[in-house]
């Protein structure tokens, strides 16, 4: 038996709940691609799936720095976007990539932080390896994009507020967390002084609360995020052992607990198509070795992706049956670009 089978069929029995697949086939296949001299990070599809954006950080230089390559899938040929030498003047002390978006097959969005209290959101045309657009960020923006949302909440739960404190700041402080949005209400931990730390949900077209999860930890329980479905909100919370929660028709299922340490976990979503969806517990900082559990939510279970003992990240983009994880070497995060088995 293989040592990723071996630690395939551990860590699903380690999970095992009635919500938690207790086995499972593997869902990868043949590998496509694989990245293993080097250290790298973010892997991101693009629409069509046919290319894959990576940063590649570079550490072993006077200052941490990165460069920007694309894989593309049709010509099985990596392609440089942005050059070390052109990334190099970004930095303050060092520069790397935060995040990917891609805009469209031919526009790729890239945030570089400077390494101090700066960012710049650099637009690329992929095709031609062009900068489109470059914006520079400094701090925190004047207006927070949830206020509107805030101010609104405040509106219809005025007495959330403990004595002398402002509704809307209440509300802004929760939305400045992670939060679930839904059809018409939204999930949500307050995360202000003198009211309590549990997971609420807010209806969002009437005055209608109810109180989901109680969060005993103070300060040092929170919630982490989460996705909703077409009948569940699927969340995670705690403080140091992380719960994976269900709630659906007015009930609240455990579907797996973990231990973590507190505050520093975040559920982030990969991939969504109807009642499927693919998701990371982000539990260890990005640049900390260890395991960051993924999955993928059919439904109605967990299924764990357990290809690698110490996954750092991954994407996936099912119509073209293709998942790229990030995975632990030492100090080092390898990547590999792997066939998706379909079921």
């Amino acid at each position: 038996m293989s040592i990723e089978r071996s630690f395939l069929l551990a860590l699903t029995s380690a999970l095992s709940s009635g919500a938690v697949a207790s086995a499972q086939t593997s869902l990868t296949g043949r590998t496509i691609r694989l990245f293993a001299v080097g250290d790298y990070v973010l892997p991101r599809f693009s629409p069509s799936g046919q290319l894959l954006a990576i940063s590649e950080v570079l550490a072993d230089t006077g200052h941490e720095n990165t460069q920007i390559l694309i894989l593309n899938m049709r010509r099985s040929a990596v392609d440089t976007l942005l050059p070390a030498e052109a990334a190099a003047k970004y930095a303050t002390y060092k520069a790397y990539v935060s995040d990917f978006e891609w805009l469209s097959d031919s526009s790729l969005l890239a945030w570089i932080p400077d390494g101090d209290v700066g960012a710049a959101a650099v637009t690329f045309n992929v095709r031609s390896k062009q900068i489109m657009r470059e914006e520079h960020h400094e701090g925190e923006d004047s207006v927070p994009p949830y206020q509107p949302l805030a101010d609104s909440l405040a509106n219809l739960y005025p007495d959330v507020a403990p004595s002398r404190a402002s509704p809307s700041d209440v509300f802004g402080s929760a939305l400045s967390w992670p939060t679930v949005r839904v059809r018409s209400a939204v999930l949500l931990q307050k995360r202000y002084a003198g009211v309590d730390d549990d997971v609420w949900l807010y209806r969002l077209d009437r005055p209608e609360a109810k109180r989901i999860l109680p969060l005993p930890g103070g300060p040092r329980a929170s919630l982490a995020g989460g996705f909703a479905t077409a009948r569940d909100i699927i969340f995670a919370a705690g403080s140091d052992t992380l719960g994976v929660y269900r709630w659906r028709a007015g009930h609240l299922e455990t579907m797996m607990r973990i231990p973590v340490r507190p505050q520093a976990s975040k559920l982030s979503v990969r991939q969504q198509r109807g009642d499927s969806v693919w998701f990371i517990l982000r539990v260890h900082a990005s640049y900390e070795p260890g395991n960051n559990p993924a999955f993928l939510y059919d439904g109605e279970r967990l299924l764990p992706l357990a290809d690698y003992r110490d996954l750092a990240d991954f994407d996936v983009h099912p119509a073209t049956h293709r998942i790229a994880f990030v995975y632990w070497d030492g100090e080092q995060r390898h990547l590999v670009v792997k066939e998706l088995l379909t079921r």
